[in-house]
């Protein structure tokens, strides 16, 4: 395939124009997947195969096509309590201004807005990671954590989702762990405001991702109490592939099954 640079980075960064045929997303839901990105531009989302920003793209879009096979998947996932999806999104930070959230650029790389059995609105904030680690903290993102009357702290205390020993500022030093707990309490903040009555937070990695699989996940979900782990999932690539391959059982989604193993998994002999 000649759709990569040869010089720099090879097999890995796209061409400009191949990234803007947007090449870097599933073939056979390519079409679907390019109405819901904004721009198509020579950037990390569009051309850096090794990042993490196009997958929910490829992995979640094209679940819109059966949404009810998707009310399964998500059903399967929770332990219940979907009546029918109503919305699947990509980077998603919530409805109005982010001050009425996190007041920050957090967001989910995906969001599942769901009916419940008994009328009321879910969410289900998905994080996706690939090769990604941690990473450094910026300024603001400091400064916000060291605000003890801030809105971190705020959400934190307030959702009971943590251990009552939780020093909320030991995460300026947890590289490894302050995504997933800003993500985790972005969601408290949209209960908080009203814009759902449930939720679950899923961070969705490939299992040879050490960092995530042997150590960040593990020491993340010792800091949650017991009210907290009911809305925290860790979940694999390989057992997500696995749950929809028992569930999307058309030949398109079977093909598109086959493209996300091959792309994703790393294959052992």
């Amino acid at each position: 395939m000649n759709d990569f640079y040869d010089e720099k980075n090879p097999q890995v960064i796209l061409s400009p124009d191949a990234a803007k045929q947007g090449l870097i997303f599933c073939d056979i839901y390519r079409e679907l997947i390019k109405s819901k990105v904004k721009a198509f531009r020579s950037s990390v989302l569009f051309s850096n195969l090794l990042r993490s920003e196009h997958i929910p793209y490829n992995i979640f879009t094209p679940m819109e096509e059966d949404l009810n096979a998707a009310t399964m998947l998500f059903n399967k996932i929770i332990n219940g309590g979907i009546s029918k999806i109503n919305r699947i999104l990509i980077e998603y930070a919530g409805v109005g201004n982010k001050s009425e959230y996190l007041n920050d650029g957090t967001s989910f790389d995906a969001f599942i807005e769901y009916a419940s059995s008994d009328g009321s609105i879910g969410g289900i904030g998905i994080e996706v990671k690939y090769t990604e680690n941690g990473y450094p903290i910026g300024v603001k993102e400091k400064q916000d954590i060291e605000d003890t009357d801030g809105l971190y702290h705020q959400m934190t205390k307030k959702s009971h989702w943590y251990i009552p020993s939780l020093d909320i500022t030991s995460f300026i030093k947890a590289n490894h762990l302050r995504q997933i707990w800003r993500n985790h309490i972005l969601g408290y903040s949209m209960l908080c405001k009203g814009d759902i009555q449930h939720f679950h937070h899923i961070h969705l990695y490939p299992q040879g991702n050490k960092h995530f699989h042997e150590h960040a996940i593990p020491e993340y979900k010792s800091l949650l109490s017991d009210c907290g782990e009911t809305t925290f999932i860790d979940l694999t690539y390989e057992s997500l592939f696995d749950t929809i391959s028992r569930i999307f059982i058309s030949d398109k989604q079977q093909e598109w099954l086959r493209y996300l193993r091959k792309r994703y998994i790393i294959q052992t002999k």
